[in-house]
C-alpha cells in the first residue's frame, strides 16, 4: 500500500472533484430545464461551494470503493489478459457503479442527486473511469 499510496490517493482526489463537478453540473442542468436562470458566475460559485460541501464524504465513500475496485483488478489483471490493458478504468468505473448501488440498496434512492438518473450514473462512471487511468499512469511499475 505504500507504493501504490500516492496514485490511489490522486486516483480518489481526482475521481471526487470531477463526480463533485458532475453533480453540480446536473443539478444546475435540471433547475435550467424548469426555467431557473443561473448566470455563469453563480454556476461556477455554486460548482465550488458544491465541491466543498460534498468533497469529504464523496473522498471516503470513493476511497474505499477505489481501494477494494484496484485490489480486485490487480488480482483480476494477470488471470485476464484480454481485459487487462483497461483493468484500471474499468476498476474505477465498477467501484463507482458499486458504491452508488450500495446507497440506493440502503437508502432506497441515491444521495447524490447528480447521479440519480441514467446520464448521470453514467457520467459518475466515467469519473471513476477517469480515476482508474489518473491510477494506471503514476502507479508504480
Amino acid at each position: 500500500m505504500v507504493k501504490v499510496g500516492p496514485a490511489w490517493a490522486t486516483a480518489v482526489l481526482s475521481t471526487t472533484v470531477l463526480a463533485c463537478l458532475i453533480q453540480s453540473w446536473q443539478v444546475q442542468a435540471g433547475l435550467v430545464d424548469l426555467g431557473v436562470d443561473i448566470p455563469p458566475g453563480l454556476a461556477a460559485e455554486t460548482a465550488i461551494a458544491d465541491l466543498i460541501g460534498m468533497a469529504v464524504p464523496v473522498l471516503m465513500v470513493f476511497g474505499i470503493a477505489l481501494a477494494l475496485g484496484f485490489a480486485a483488478a490487480s488480482w483480476l489483471k494477470p488471470r485476464l489478459p484480454l481485459l487487462a490493458p483497461i483493468a484500471w478504468p474499468l476498476a474505477g468505473a465498477s467501484a463507482v457503479a458499486a458504491a452508488l448501488g450500495l446507497m440506493h440498496l440502503q437508502f432506497q434512492m441515491t444521495p447524490l442527486a447528480g447521479a440519480r438518473g441514467t446520464d448521470g450514473f453514467l457520467m459518475f462512471c466515467f469519473a471513476g473511469a477517469f480515476g482508474g487511468l489518473v491510477f494506471d499512469w503514476l502507479r508504480p511499475r
